[in-house]
């Protein structure tokens, strides 16, 4: 880690201390939500669509996947569209339609509106006038990758009331909306694009890839990056890919990465603040440093991929204590060195 990461931290840890409070409130909303929607959901399910490159075949650019998309963007769009799917899940049975009935701005004691759902990280006052535009902004991104439906055209009153949440592959059918559906747990089939050819057989893979109800309820879903959090849905996705040989460990190089993904070096970088707050375990190869540089006399060695395993128990940890004592950890070794 230079020292641009661990100012970039320090400014992190800063932020999560200053509105801990608000990241309380968000999170007890959330859990209001998985356990009054009636569902009870011990894992919530994101399509797999959602992390891979929607790039039509081997001679077209790389169209990066939504998630990565959004990855490199300010704010909270990636995060708020987990967020819906989650809001969707806790309250309707696999494969039924969703409705968006939940207010943007005004909630009430029987219902949290939109904002209530995000931690309130603002300097603005009113802080609800700061939180709104971060709000819109995250659906104006959303609904650039046709990941949200909103009403009307740009100006028209209301606009982003009641947006409509479409499917995750961000993907238009002859100019119509793919409306999001609840997925079914035991949805299986190729989503791989024809040119990519995994070893195995293609009609027993899961089309979902699982994130544990922990995730949200302890916080994750807010605490995490974009970048931390599609990093961790790409290694998720491999271990989909390839369920059997997954087991011993997955693996991204950067051909693989940037042409299935469309995830950049800068992003996949996150692997290494994963791996230190607990949610990935990281198989060190033997020429390398842990910061991921090559090791004195390794570059005589071929250098290895690193491997990985998600670990989703590292969910059960409350995210922003973990968060800040890991990050403040690395500052200081930073400092010592």
């Amino acid at each position: 880690m230079n020292a641009r990461d661990a100012q970039r931290h320090r400014a992190r840890v800063a932020s999560l201390r200053a509105h801990e409070q608000a990241y309380v409130m968000a999170r007890r909303e959330l859990r209001r939500i998985h356990e009054g929607g009636g569902q009870n959901p011990a894992l919530y399910l994101v399509r797999r669509t959602f992390i891979v490159a929607r790039t039509p075949g081997p001679s077209s650019p790389v169209v990066a996947s939504p998630a990565a998309a959004l990855a490199p963007m300010k704010g909270w769009a990636l995060h708020l569209y987990l967020i819906a799917l989650f809001e969707a899940q806790a309250q309707h049975r696999a494969g039924f339609a969703v409705d968006n009935t939940r207010p943007l701005l005004d909630g009430s004691k029987l219902q949290a509106a939109w904002v209530d759902l995000l931690p309130a990280v603002t300097s603005t006052t009113p802080r609800s006038a700061g939180m709104r535009r971060q709000l819109v902004r995250a659906l104006a991104l959303l609904e650039q990758q046709n990941l949200m439906g909103l009403r009307g055209r740009a100006g028209f009153r209301g606009r982003y009331d009641y947006f409509r949440l479409r499917l995750e592959n961000g993907v238009r059918i002859q100019g119509r909306e793919s409306a999001y559906t609840v997925p079914l747990p035991g949805d299986a089939g190729m989503v791989d694009p024809a040119w990519i050819r995994p070893p195995g057989p293609a009609g027993g893979r899961s089309a979902v890839i699982s994130l544990p109800a922990s995730f949200f309820l302890n916080g994750w879903v807010h605490v995490l990056s974009a970048a931390e959090i599609t990093t961790y849905l790409m290694l998720r996705d491999l271990e989909a890919r390839y369920p059997v040989a997954g087991q011993a460990g997955v693996y991204a190089n950067n051909p693989q990465r940037e042409t299935w993904y469309g995830i950049h070096r800068d992003i996949y970088a996150t692997h290494r603040q994963l791996t230190a707050y607990g949610l990935v375990d990281r198989l060190d190869a033997p020429a390398r440093n842990p910061d991921g540089t090559i090791a004195p006399g390794g570059g005589k060695q071929m250098l290895q991929p690193y491997w990985f395993r998600t670990t989703p128990e590292g969910f059960d940890q409350a995210a922003l204590p973990t968060v800040v004592d890991r990050l403040d950890l690395r500052v200081s070794e930073l400092k010592r060195s």
